[in-house]
């Protein structure tokens, strides 16, 4: 991984994981619209996403203890995919947020920037 992803996650992380980590307590939809904005903006989500590979994987946000052992790729996608789906279905980043997702991802981001 390079230096500048490395910063990057371990940025988000040191961001996020409070606000992320609050469980059923509501969260802002703008602090939801801010953490996608950073992922963007830190090129942490994939261009080149084929809803394939996001099926394949999809079993990933099932079981977010899984998401500990994901690779840099496997969390990329399930962020573009998710991101993605919150422009059609609004609610999804708040559901994964819920769930565990999103702070089983950000946590393994930050074990890759160690």
């Amino acid at each position: 991984m390079t230096l500048s992803v490395s910063n990057h996650t371990s940025n988000l992380y040191a961001k996020y994981v409070n606000i992320l980590a609050c469980g059923d307590n509501p969260i802002s939809v703008c602090k939801l619209q801010e953490f996608t904005q950073d992922l963007a903006k830190s090129q942490l989500l994939l261009n080149d996403f084929k809803w394939d590979d996001w099926y394949q994987n999809s079993h990933l946000v099932d079981r977010p203890e899984y998401i500990a052992d994901a690779s840099l790729h496997d969390c990329q996608l399930l962020l573009t995919a998710m991101t993605r789906l919150e422009r059609y279905s609004p609610g999804v980043m708040d559901n994964m947020r819920r769930q565990g997702v999103l702070i089983a991802i950000l946590e393994r981001y930050n074990n890759f920037s160690m």
